[in-house]
């Protein structure tokens, strides 16, 4: 069920009205106090929101906002993670002019921004301000031929995550904190083989090494292939034979096939059921998000923390991306809505959402204060050091395509082949050419 919020309330309050945006264009105007607009002229713009964040933040930005630009009230549309993006299709795709800034999840900003959704924001935001205050990862996802599209409202990064006391049970020495002393995938494989045994003597494995989060999903296995200096897609985002299926691919998709069906050091689960068996002790080590450290410290984990790994030999890369913000091109307030967007990702509104959020952000002088702020030396907060190294030296977007949601489902799919017992080279063959049809039918507009 979709749910309203403004501006004018407080946190935790509801609004009563179910109203639509009416507000006029912003007339062009350098009065601050009145948010661009003709003295005594109010303009309401509507936000198209995930989930829960007027809970976490969100509505603190609106009222540091409202504060600074008294001319411009923010009302927030709210839905859960999957209605919102079948109502940015319906909405935007029938050229509504209900919402004025739009929650992009970042692999869809070049789908959103062939399809005509979103208005290019440089006039708003020129690229010499920008480049200064958001990492280059998030940048590069935000922009489509050129041209920024979304602003970044966070980033993430993965951590490796180990079982303190399965580590201790078996006499074996963790991985280290240190970014310098980072793990490679080959002592995660090995350590991973001591630390898969079974418990009670029945003949089934009962600890496992190693797990990932996110099962066969591309977010956190785009890594592997990166780290062995894969590519998954061409430049234009529409070919994918001889990327996806590259030698240095094929060999990530072995790697992956072998946690399960060679070395079994990982259990088959579905994404749901991995970070349920971290807690319980099914697994000594996992890679999960900064979000999980909270988590895991709730659930009386005795965990610790070190960094990402990567095939020896070759770079570090790890996963990230988050959500982003767009003005929608049928916006009738596209100043208002971007004047907000510039607040919440560069202005004071940016530490006021990493604030009360938490999660990693994009923005380059927040990052800095992690860097040096006391707070972030204490465990489990010392997460976000790690991540924000992570964030500005190895984080490497997921790819570029206006067919992300077709390249992504098939990509998730061999994955999931290849976990079950298919051939890495032949399951990675025939995703190419699945890929390459669907992927085709973008080849008109992608630039």
């Amino acid at each position: 069920m979709k749910r309203f919020f403004s501006g004018l309330t407080a946190a935790g309050l509801l609004a009563i009205s179910i109203i639509g945006c009416s507000g006029q264009p912003a007339a062009p105007n350098d009065n601050k106090e009145s948010g661009g607009q003709p003295e005594g002229k109010t303009t309401e713009i509507t936000m198209l929101s995930q989930g829960n964040w007027e809970t976490t933040g969100l509505m603190d930005v609106i009222a540091g906002f409202e504060k600074e630009n008294p001319g411009i009230k923010v009302k927030v549309e709210s839905y859960p993670f999957r209605q919102l993006f079948e109502t940015i299709e319906v909405k935007l795709g029938s050229k509504s002019k209900d919402y004025d800034v739009v929650t992009v999840d970042g692999p869809l900003v070049a789908n959103y921004s062939v399809k005509g959704y979103l208005e290019p924001l440089e006039t708003y935001i020129p690229a010499s301000e920008y480049e200064s205050k958001w990492i280059e990862s998030s940048v590069k996802a935000g922009q489509y031929d050129g041209k920024l599209m979304a602003a970044p409202m966070n980033t993430s990064s993965q951590v490796l995550y180990y079982n303190k006391d399965i580590f201790t049970e078996k006499g074996i020495t963790p991985p280290e904190f240190d970014i310098d002393k980072r793990w490679t995938w080959e002592q995660v494989v090995e350590t991973a083989q001591k630390l898969t045994y079974d418990t009670n003597g029945d003949g089934q494995t009962d600890i496992f090494g190693f797990s990932f989060d996110q099962i066969s999903r591309a977010y956190q296995l785009l890594a592997l292939s990166e780290s062995l200096g894969a590519k998954v897609l061409d430049d234009k985002g529409i070919t994918t034979t001889g990327f996806i299926n590259s030698e240095a691919s094929i060999e990530a998709g072995k790697f992956y096939y072998d946690l399960f069906n060679t070395w079994k050091i990982s259990p088959r689960l579905m994404p749901e059921e991995s970070k349920e068996y971290f807690k319980s002790g099914k697994i000594a080590m996992f890679i999960g998000g900064t979000w999980d450290a909270g988590n895991f410290k709730d659930a009386n984990v005795n965990y610790g923390i070190a960094p990402h790994p990567y095939f020896e030999g070759k770079k570090a890369a790890t996963p990230t991306g988050s959500w982003h913000l767009g003005v929608s091109k049928f916006s009738e307030n596209k100043e208002a809505a971007a004047k907000f967007i510039r607040y919440l990702t560069m202005g004071e509104g940016a530490e006021t959402w990493f604030n009360g959020n938490k999660d990693l952000p994009a923005n380059i002088d927040i990052l800095k204060k992690i860097e040096s702020d006391k707070q972030f030396d204490e465990f489990p907060a010392n997460v976000l050091r790690i991540a924000t190294y992570e964030a500005q030296n190895t984080a490497v977007s997921r790819p570029l395509t206006p067919g992300y949601l077709d390249w992504e489902t098939l990509y998730n799919q061999a994955y999931e082949d290849i976990k079950n017992g298919s051939d890495p080279q032949k399951a990675l063959n025939d995703v190419a050419n699945q890929m390459d049809r669907q992927l085709s039918k973008y080849e008109s507009v992608a630039k």
